[in-house]
């Protein structure tokens, strides 16, 4: 039997930092590193917006590293979580996310992380902390009190192994139906041209 222990992210400042986003007034159409959501990641979207090595100083943003867990805290995605793969292109979290990091890995596996905020007591908990009649928004400080279950470290590596298995696979499965997608789309095209191109020979040839 697991055994398991209630933590808030509050009593783990030690070993989980959390940091705020880029803040979507100071993104730009063109710049140095893509500025993305959790949705644009997981679709994995052309980046729309962008920021400048100088504003990334300036707010002390820093970019997403493998293992980093953002939570959506904004909009109609509030809640969703996605844990950064080592093959994402380089890019900094936009203000619709908060990026918690683990620094002690001795304490927290961040998959496991990542794997128990994907929960839907997680997620639950999460929309709890959101407030606003239009766009629902956490603040950055509600964060802290959301309470994590926490198991052993072995137990965490286990769960969190399988976790990202699973996560690979459907990323893996995203990128073909993307693909076929635009297939279908191309061969639609070439379909509908070549249909239109004879109708236009055929009333030609009619005259």
């Amino acid at each position: 039997m697991t055994t398991f222990q209630d933590v808030r992210l509050a009593d783990l400042g030690h070993a989980v930092a959390i940091t705020k986003g880029f803040p979507t007034q100071r993104a730009l159409p063109k710049g140095d590193v893509p500025v993305m959501s959790i949705a644009g990641l997981r679709n994995q979207n052309a980046p729309r917006h962008f920021a400048t090595f100088a504003d990334i100083e300036d707010l002390r943003i820093e970019d997403g590293r493998p293992g980093d867990v953002l939570v959506s805290i904004e909009g109609g995605t509030v809640g969703e979580t996605l844990i950064v793969q080592p093959d994402f292109a380089e890019f900094v979290p936009s203000q619709q996310a908060a990026t918690l990091r683990v620094i002690d890995t001795s304490t927290l596996d961040p998959l496991y992380l990542g794997a128990w905020l994907s929960t839907e007591a997680a997620r639950e908990q999460l929309e709890r902390l959101a407030r606003g009649m239009g766009i629902q928004r956490i603040a950055m400080k509600e964060l802290s009190s959301l309470s994590i279950r926490v198991p052993s470290l072995e137990r965490q590596h286990e769960i969190g192994r399988r976790f990202i298995a699973f996560e690979k696979a459907i990323r893996s499965h995203r990128s073909v139906t993307a693909c076929l997608e635009d297939l279908r789309d191309a061969d639609l095209v070439v379909t509908f041209a070549h249909i239109n191109s004879s109708g236009t020979a055929k009333k030609e040839n009619q005259r």
